[in-house]
């Protein structure tokens, strides 16, 4: 995956108040100081454009190329870069003021060893070059600079300084530090993975991609295939894409569903504003580590999807005929290695999940429990089972997710190790 980085006061921090001071001081200037946590010149001192250009040409410049690098940024581009994704480095520095920014910059990282795979500089619209350039994360000190990133869809992460500390709170990702926005970066990449695991292992049968925004159109009662789903960065502003899903949805007679996270914030908002309310709110839970060993009990396990355990999923879930033929088509395309788990006392089925595992991740889905025998340690049985099995595959770590409002579930998944990774919600619109 691409990250993006800005280098000023993200990567680095520029004195410029000292800089200034002593520039001003040596010529006998009569400027004053403005704003002292601004992060432009101009906006610190009571200078003109021109003022900014003359203090760059008489050795200026060594504000940026001797700033000091923020502690623990070199570890946390390194961190990104070893486990596999890209490292842009976006600058707006101009050719005007910079010379080559290019060049600078690269002198500037390489010299105190901070990782990266490219720069581009004069970049003056990051969340734009960003959404165009299927770049989905963007770590800026800037507010405005993210906060229209976000609306394009890009995931974007506050550097905090002192001059933008006071709206850090309407920006959902922000540290102050490189190890706090190290971990927001992190949980950003880690959405995006179990997001894609989730379309993959749940994929709608009818499904329409439109500027970033996937428009799932199943039939069933399930929100989430039958949803609006943000996935991807986009060109275009809420106002008309979410006018031309209203129209597609209406198109097919049922009712626009979004489904959002944090990192959709300022959609939620907007979406708020024009009458949409949460309709169901859940929780992503993973779990870090399997464990060796379950106390497993003599379930009936099936690698492959059989009219058995179809049947036992059907009277668990009360199913009738036209919802049970959705279901089967449904689980027959699931992407990914399957286990489908069953427990029966005598004749009696009391409990049933499945797993789907991808690479090195199974996730746990679709586990019911005969309303008769619930709080008998069933649900737990089936729910290790389909860990045991998908550890004996392969996987070292597990997701699910789960209704808010199911506090029961979401006890059982805690006593198997499952804590909160995020949450996301569904808005729609009544007709």
């Amino acid at each position: 995956m691409k990250i993006a980085v800005d280098i000023d006061d993200t990567l680095n921090i520029v004195d410029r108040v000292g800089r200034g001071s002593g520039y001003i001081a040596r010529k006998g200037l009569s400027f004053r100081v403005k704003d002292p946590d601004a992060n432009q010149f101009a906006n610190v001192f009571d200078w003109t454009y021109d003022d900014v250009v003359e203090f760059v040409r008489d050795g200026g410049i060594s504000a940026f190329t001797e700033a000091e690098a923020r502690p623990h940024a070199r570890e946390a581009l390194e961190g990104w870069r070893e486990e596999g994704h890209t490292v842009v480095i976006l600058t707006a520095r101009p050719k005007e003021l910079f010379g080559n920014p290019v060049n600078l910059s690269r002198d500037w990282l390489e010299k105190r060893r901070i990782p990266f795979d490219e720069i581009v500089a004069e970049c003056t619209d990051k969340g734009r070059y960003c959404a165009e350039h299927g770049i989905p994360v963007l770590v800026d000190d800037t507010f405005e600079t993210c906060r229209a990133a976000q609306r394009l869809g890009v995931r974007a992460v506050l550097a905090v300084t002192k001059g933008n500390r006071a709206r850090a709170g309407e920006i959902a990702f922000c540290g102050a530090n490189w190890k706090q926005i190290d971990e927001r970066v992190r949980r950003i990449l880690q959405e995006e993975e179990l997001e894609t695991l989730f379309a993959r292992a749940c994929p709608a049968r009818r499904r329409e991609v439109y500027d970033g925004w996937e428009l799932r159109m199943d039939e069933g009662t399930s929100y989430r295939n039958r949803a609006v789903a943000p996935m991807a960065p986009s060109s275009t502003g809420f106002g008309e894409k979410v006018f031309v899903c209203e129209e597609r949805y209406r198109a097919e007679n049922r009712p626009c569903v979004f489904r959002l996270t944090a990192s959709d914030l300022p959609l939620d908002k907007f979406l708020e504003a024009r009458g949409y309310r949460v309709v169901k709110n859940c929780e992503v839970m993973t779990l870090a580590k399997i464990p060796v060993f379950f106390r497993t009990q003599n379930c009936q396990v099936y690698d492959t999807l059989s009219e058995e355990w179809l049947k036992d999923f059907y009277l668990l879930d009360n199913a009738d005929a036209d919802y049970a033929d959705s279901v089967r088509s449904g689980f027959s395309r699931v992407g990914g290695s399957c286990v489908y788990v069953a427990l029966r006392e005598g004749e009696k089925t009391v409990a049933v999940c499945m797993g789907v595992r991808e690479g090195d991740k199974v996730g746990l889905f679709d586990l019911r429990v005969h309303p008769e025998y619930r709080r008998r340690g069933y649900g737990r049985a089936v729910c290790e089972r389909v860990l045991a099995e998908a550890k004996r595959a392969g996987a070292r770590e597990a997701y699910l997710a789960v209704r808010s409002s199911n506090v029961a579930a979401i006890s059982l998944y805690r006593s198997l190790g499952f804590g909160r990774a995020y949450l996301y919600w569904y808005r729609a619109k009544e007709p």
